[in-house]
């Protein structure tokens, strides 16, 4: 028999240690969770962060684990309510997102689940891929479909218990802005030739064997996973254009528009839907654009959960007012039903 639960998801809330962002999302969440989490009494309770929840990005493991624990101590108020949640038996799930993939890491996976419920650290999920619960939802951050994002051997560091991780070209440009630009070309160069490499590597036996321990983590069928892993790919002949159109764009205080649900999220769901683990719900983050749509071709529905921080580049009421936070709700019936979809939250209740 499936057991009713409830499930609330939001993404890009992007707490660093300072909380100086307009929308104070730091200040903000500890009383959604309060309200509307705390407050409700119901099924099993489910918490999920779809990615760059913290500000970690490019950070050694030593330097990690430092700016884990000072964003956590600056944002006092969203520490302690996040504990309460863990003493009061929600499960909390970090899925990765390409501002703090480093949760990826296990020694800071396991230092944030200490932290959040020292009594039960199981309570603390950390997703380094995505967030799958059976014919209900996945949720995945978005990052890996994006080529100026992308990582492709995500699971390198979770699987085999490593703190090696291999950020994407993008941040060879952004590592160091003090160095000219010629250098930071040639290690923009260098890192797409080590994505190519990488990419090769993840449809290598060996990596296909870090895909099949995922499998059974993620409850899936190793050949669904491992098809799912190939969806996207890294490509230099690609990805340059559009970092140079996104470079461009950001130097005239502009952004690329779109208002549809990714191709990505459409071929996900119908890989899982091919291979008999279809499921009602795509969840998922990145662009800062909240969003609830039909997926072609397929019965899946698709949410983005868009951003707390004040980088809105959506046309729904968060846009225009700055006390909307979006975020998706998704409630499990005991005979397996879901319902839910894309919500707003206002402080004063609206």
């Amino acid at each position: 028999m499936n057991h009713a639960a409830r499930w609330w998801l939001l993404s890009d809330v992007h707490l660093g240690v300072s909380d100086d962002d307009p929308r104070h999302p730091g200040s903000m969440l500890p009383e959604f969770l309060h309200r509307e989490v705390l407050a409700t009494a119901g099924p099993q309770p489910n918490v999920a962060f779809v990615g760059d929840t913290f500000e970690l990005f490019g950070l050694a493991e030593d330097e990690s684990l430092a700016r884990l624990e000072s964003i956590l101590a600056h944002n006092g108020d969203m520490f302690r309510v996040l504990k309460a949640c863990a003493e009061q038996g929600v499960q909390l799930h970090f899925v990765c997102g390409n501002h703090d993939v480093e949760l990826a890491r296990p020694s800071v996976a396991a230092r944030l689940s200490a932290l959040l419920s020292p009594a039960e650290p199981t309570r603390v999920q950390v997703h380094p891929w995505f967030l799958h619960v059976p014919h209900v939802l996945v949720a995945e951050h978005g990052h890996q479909h994006h080529a100026l994002h992308r990582m492709p051997e995500v699971l390198r560091s979770a699987v085999n218990g490593t703190d090696e991780l291999d950020l994407p070209p993008l941040a060879a440009w952004n590592a160091n802005p003090s160095t000219s630009r010629l250098s930071r070309a040639g290690a923009v160069a260098r890192a797409c030739l080590a994505s190519e490499r990488a990419e090769r590597r993840v449809r290598e036996d060996a990596y296909d064997e870090l895909l099949q321990t995922e499998s059974l983590r993620l409850g899936l069928d190793g050949v669904a996973v491992r098809d799912l892993a190939r969806l996207s790919r890294f490509r230099t002949v690609s990805a340059l254009p559009v970092a140079a159109t996104r470079m461009v764009l950001g130097a005239a205080g502009r952004r690329g528009a779109g208002e549809e649900a990714p191709a990505a999220a459409g071929r996900f769901a119908r890989t899982l839907q091919a291979h008999d683990s279809g499921v009602a719900w795509y969840v998922s983050g990145h662009t800062h654009r909240a969003l609830e749509t039909a997926l072609d071709a397929c019965p899946t529905r698709y949410i983005n959960t868009g951003t707390w921080c004040s980088d809105v580049r959506g046309r729904g009421p968060d846009q225009s007012d700055r006390r909307a936070f979006p975020y998706a709700m998704v409630d499990v019936a005991r005979d397996g039903t879901t319902s839910g979809g894309l919500r707003y939250w206002r402080p004063d209740g609206g």
